[in-house]
């Protein structure tokens, strides 16, 4: 109790608030049995109990309890921090309770001038009704307008509405040439998306000029964005460094376009970029380096710091090389160590200066956690120390934005902003813009401790994560006004016309129920929409109002339809015959079967409908046969042409055929004048069964070009994915072909409002007719479904599938379709064979399912017998995942799939002397036959000297071709050379087969050791490698030395398994005599590496998860002698993941993952 008294007398006293005679004695404290942390740990009502024991007047309650939060709540329980007893800004008089009419717990941070509010009665009043208001979820008013979330699009609002109160930054969006993309989207109904700084100058105008909150769907739309990533919420500092990256490279474009010689000076760099000089100072040598380096913004470190110049005296704290660490310089050729110093200055400060606070830390128990510590920062930042030969007027800034992030993890939590506007603090928190007490924007927002409702001690998460600070000699030019005059007047124009749209959309939907609306089609529209055919209206289509009318329900309709198809479409009316649905037996299934005719009312066609669907037919469009001449009761009757193609698995539309003829004539007449014309339409089909010809012989993309990345939503990201698939076939633009003239017999059927196929015994307006072309020439096991009949068994189980080719590392998309999922394996075979234009050699084709777990193919082949079906086939390599994948790879294969299922089928690599990949091959051994050396190896010599001599691997042709006289010291040219001059039947005394899996030697097989096989032929999983028998040391007696695994390694300690092995493994003879360092030397010279860049590498004996480092100087031979058994080094064990091994532990040299990065992407 004595320091909450010391806390009451030297911080919150005020002699005009309190009588000092009141105060309780020392002796009389001291006598109290509570510590600090029993009090923390009690309610409010328990602790005036505890200062009634203490005979504490009730008058200074408040005042003691207020202390006592003053203690808890900002240093922890039971401890005082001299440092932070008081503010040091802020005077002890804005501490007293009778100055603030705040509550006495609950909040953790320094009160500020907010405190000063007047505890009058109107005051209090008005708080009252404050809360009132915010308890029925109204906002305050506010001339400001928020922005709405879309779902986790926080981070992105508190950004915009930060960099939109920077006028200065609104000023270059507005200058920002756009018109001519204003006049594109004029058209109120053009769906094409708007370039970034378009959609920018139109969210600035809405809210400069609005009065309510504003969305930002168009801008994350230019982004690219599909409505999912809205729900992705990310790092608001990676956004800004992102978007205003993307903005300064369109000004750099724009400024090089009209000839600026210096177009990386444009207005963003020159308000956001400054420049740090990192240099190296050596006096004794006289030496002074530097290097001059721009940023957008500067990090500070937040933990272990206690306020903004604290992080920036860490920041630019010199660091001393000395000792190990000494600074080396070179000259005339000769290299000398120096103490040195290394550190980073300011060469020029920007005008608005971005401050990111390192408030999430990677810890390696917790993974990445937030540093919720204590840390200040001020309304004003001096910068003169740091930069000490500068003017003050450069080095002095006001803070005018906190970005705060609520919430203890980096992926979750909420962002809000604090602005400076007009000289007053605003919060913006989406679509809520209140007035903000000063206490909100810094105290709330240093960190530290709270206590709750209960008296216990929680961490504040709501932290400040970035600051914005501008140059307070410029301040006023920076945030001067922008009137109405400096918007974009193409940008005000064009949302004043959507206004006045929308205005005039409202006052139609009020009346909507005098009105309807009649959307006008074409036939060629009905090709990618064939509900047309089956509906007044598809459900999902969207029409033009170029081609939509509004009429009344009581109009006619034919006068007034032909005026506006003749005024929109430019048909005059004596060409016109115009069709719409309606039921032709009564029931619910309807056709677009009748012609609008004379004295019908617009009710008539809706029948009851809001909206319905005209087909516009004219001579040009659909042609009209004139049958049954002489008859009185001719009529106009419209056929839809589809026609079935078995190959192709597709129903495609062909046309309408309009017929003037008895409706109760002769239907073979009518079928047999219509066929010429569909015979037309059948050649002017396009002809795409050659587009993807050779698919599986693309070349495979440069290595220099970027790989896609997985997938975050199926809107945006996924047909970004797609197009870059696409552009990995590098084919040439192909020219359009059509089918020609078909020669085969046309057979037909109809179908009816039931789904049944009939013969066309009879006719009637608005059949679809369903045409095949005979095909007499085809191999029937080809033709999986032969009729429109059985191909309903197709629709009504068909799945979606993408086939996609299983090369590495781009799995190039063949085609995205729906397949049947009673599929069988042959079946799909065939299909693939005809899409890459090779279908006698479709038992090549073989197929690999999809792992979700990493995006990549499954490492075993989906075999016939196995996965018999693509239902099988789609079935996921993981059980964890229950849904059919949707993704099957194919390979087209060196031998038939029977020819591989029926034999010891080997696919390995051959290996050089360095650890590096000279060349792939693929042999089929008989079944019956054992796996030996003596009958393996000569097998693979023949087949690598036939890949040779055919020049199956053009690299190794190249490679040659360089040396051809043998004068290069190259191992692998060597290595070539050897093997293609090789007698096959001693292969076998100098080669040998390795079981790789990932990163580890698993089993051998030469001639001293038999590899036994778990399923008595070669494992899919595994990967093969056919390299030379690793030669002993020369020079070194036998006994002295021995072959061992050596394998790369890192470690993962968070991990249960924390051994994980990578890049190449290989075995090598090691000398027991000698060191670790001159093992790693020659470890270094086998691999072809200076020894520079394996010098850090630590030379380990590694055993399951036990790892022992061995010192740069000490004997090789004890340390594995010592470590374990000479029997655990041996391979082909029976639990090989338990064998000891020569560990190299760095770094991977290449990562392949399967997984992308959570990063913001902008693709515009």
């Amino acid at each position: 109790m004595l320091a909450v008294l010391d806390v009451a007398k030297h911080v919150f006293w005020n002699d005009t608030a309190f009588n000092r005679k009141l105060l309780p004695s020392e002796a009389a404290l001291e006598k109290c049995s509570y510590t600090i942390a029993d009090l923390t740990t009690m309610t409010g009502k328990e602790r005036i109990s505890v200062f009634q024991q203490c005979g504490i007047d009730p008058s200074l309650f408040p005042l003691f309890l207020r202390s006592l939060q003053h203690i808890t709540a900002l240093h922890g329980a039971g401890k005082i921090d001299g440092n932070y007893m008081i503010h040091r800004h802020l005077s002890a008089r804005q501490w007293s309770p009778f100055y603030a009419n705040t509550p006495l717990l609950g909040y953790a941070s320094v009160n500020s001038l907010s405190y000063r509010e007047q505890c009058s009665s109107a005051a209090k009043e008005t708080k009252r009704e404050d809360v009132a208001d915010l308890e029925r979820g109204r906002t305050c008013h506010s001339h400001y307008n928020g922005l709405l979330n879309q779902g986790a699009t926080c981070y992105l609002n508190s950004l915009l509405q930060a960099l939109f109160h920077i006028t200065a930054f609104r000023a270059i969006i507005y200058q920002m040439p756009t018109k001519d993309e204003a006049e594109q989207h004029a058209d109120l109904e053009s769906t094409v998306p708007r370039s970034i700084p378009y959609a920018l100058q139109r969210l600035f105008c809405h809210l400069q000029m609005s009065t309510r909150a504003v969305g930002t769907c168009e801008l994350t739309e230019s982004f690219g964005w599909g409505a999912s990533d809205s729900f992705i919420q990310h790092d608001v500092h990676e956004l800004t460094r992102v978007l205003l990256d993307n903005l300064e490279e369109k000004l750099n474009a724009q400024q090089a376009e009209t000839g600026n010689p210096k177009p990386k000076e444009n207005a963003i760099h020159r308000l956001f970029t400054g420049s740090l000089e990192s240099y190296v100072k050596v006096e004794e040598a006289n030496y002074y380096g530097s290097r001059e380096e721009p940023f957008y913004d500067l990090q500070l470190v937040v933990k272990n710091k206690k306020n903004i110049y604290s992080s920036f005296d860490a920041f630019f704290q010199v660091e001393v090389l000395d000792g190990k660490n000494k600074y080396c310089l070179e000259c005339n050729g000769k290299k000398s160590y120096h103490r040195a110093e290394k550190g980073v200055r300011f060469k020029t400060i920007p005008p608005i200066l971005l401050l990111h606070l390192a408030r999430f830390d990677y810890d390696i128990q917790q993974g990445e956690t937030k540093v919720l510590t204590r840390w200040d920062y001020y309304n004003t930042l001096d910068l003169s120390r740091y930069m000490p030969e500068s003017p003050s007027t450069d080095t002095h800034y006001t803070l005018c934005s906190v970005l705060v992030h609520s919430g203890s993890n980096t992926g979750f939590g909420h962002y809000f902003c604090f602005l400076l506007c007009s000289g007053a603090w605003y919060k913006f928190n989406d679509e809520a813009v209140t007035p903000a007490k000063l206490k909100e924007v810094f105290g709330d927002n240093f960190g530290g401790f709270k206590l709750n409702y209960w008296g216990s001690e929680i961490p504040n998460t709501a932290n400040a994560y970035m600051l914005v600070y501008i140059r307070t000699s410029q301040l006023s030019s920076i945030l001067c006004p922008i009137g109405s005059d400096d918007v974009p007047q193409h940008v005000v124009q064009q949302l004043e016309r959507e206004r006045v749209e929308h205005e005039r959309r409202v006052k139609e939907q009020a009346e909507d129920y005098l009105y309807g609306r009649v959307h006008f089609i074409l036939p060629n529209e009905i090709t990618d929409q064939e509900e047309y055919l089956t509906s007044r209206r598809p459900a999902a289509q969207k029409f033009s109002s170029h081609k939509t009318l509004r009429i009344p329900l009581d109009d006619e309709a034919l006068p007034a339809f032909e005026e506006f198809v003749k005024r929109q479409l430019g048909v005059d009316a004596e060409q016109q015959l115009l069709w719409f649905a309606s039921s032709r037996t009564g029931g619910s299934e309807i056709r677009l079967s009748q012609q609008v005719r004379a004295n019908m009312k617009v009710r008539q066609l809706l029948q009851n409908a809001k909206e319905c669907c005209v087909l516009v037919t004219t001579p040009a469009t659909a042609t009209v046969i004139e049958l049954d001449q002489g008859c009185v009761s001719r009529e106009y009757q419209v056929f839809h042409h589809k026609l079935y193609d078995p190959l192709q698995l597709k129903v495609l539309f062909l046309g309408c055929t309009v017929l003037h003829r008895d409706p109760n004539g002769d239907a073979k007449q009518a079928l047999e004048s219509m066929e010429l014309h569909v015979r037309s339409l059948i050649a002017d089909l396009p002809d795409l069964t050659k587009q993807l010809h050779g698919h599986h012989l693309k070349k495979p993309p440069k290595a220099k070009q970027a790989l896609p990345s997985k997938p975050r939503s199926a809107t945006s990201l996924e047909t970004y994915r797609s197009n870059q698939d696409l552009s990995s076939r590098d084919e040439a633009e192909m020219t359009e072909v059509r089918r020609g003239m078909p020669q085969e017999a046309l057979g037909v059927v109809r179908e009816t409002e039931a789904r049944e196929f009939l013969p066309c015994s009879e006719l009637y307006s608005g059949d679809i007719l369903i045409w095949k072309l005979d095909t007499p020439n085809e191999d029937p096991a080809n033709i999986f479904y032969p009729d429109i009949q059985s191909y309903q068994h197709f629709l009504l189980h068909r799945i979606p599938v993408e086939l996609k080719l299983n090369r590495y590392p781009d799995y190039p998309l063949l085609i995205a379709t729906e397949l049947a999922e009673d599929m069988t394996y042959e079946q799909l075979q065939r299909y693939v064979a005809r899409l890459i234009g090779d279908m006698e050699n479709y038992d090549r084709v073989r197929f690999t399912r999809h792992n979700p777990e990493t995006e990549l193919p499954y490492f075993m082949k989906g075999k016939k017998h196995d996965r018999a079906t693509l239902a099988r086939l789609l079935m996921p390599a993981s059980s964890r995942v229950p849904a059919l994948s949707k993704y099957l790879y194919y390979e087209y294969c060196k031998y038939t799939v029977t020819e591989i299922e029926n034999a010891h089928s080997l696919q390995f690599k051959l290996y050089g002397d360095n650890v590096k990949v000279v060349s792939t091959h693929w042999i089929l051994l008989p079944h019956d036959l054992p796996i030996t050396a003596d009958l393996l190896f000569p097998a693979c010599v023949r087949e690598i000297q036939k890949d040779y001599a055919a020049g199956a691997c053009p690299a190794v042709a190249a490679l040659l071709k360089e040396d051809p006289e043998n004068t290069s010291n190259n191992s692998t040219i060597t290595f070539v050379k050897r093997l293609m001059q090789m007698d096959c039947k001693s292969a076998h005394e100098w080669l040998r087969l390795v079981d790789v899996w990932r990163g580890r030697v698993y089993n051998i097989l030469d001639k001293n050791h038999t590899l036994v096989f778990e399923h008595n032929t070669f494992e899919e999983s595994a990967e093969y490698r056919i390299e030379h028998i690793p030669a002993p040391i020369p020079g070194v007696p036998s006994s002295d030395q021995a072959v061992f695994q050596v394998h790369h390694f890192t470690m993962v300690r968070q991990r249960r398994d924390a051994i994980e092995t990578h890049s190449e493994p290989f075995s090598m003879y090691v000398n027991f005599y000698e060191t670790s360092n001159q093992l790693l030397r020659r470890i270094a010279a086998k691999l072809e590496m200076i020894y520079a860049a394996v010098q850090d590498w630590k030379v380990c004996l590694v055993k399951e998860s036990r790892v022992e480092v061995i010192a740069p100087d000490a004997l090789m031979g004890s340390h594995i002698t010592n470590f374990c058994l000479p029997e655990c080094y041996q391979p082909n064990q029976i639990e090989p993941s338990k064998a000891a091994f020569i560990g190299l532990e760095h770094a991977p040299l290449s990562k392949r993952t399967g997984k992308r990065e959570d990063k913001v992407l902008i693709l515009n």
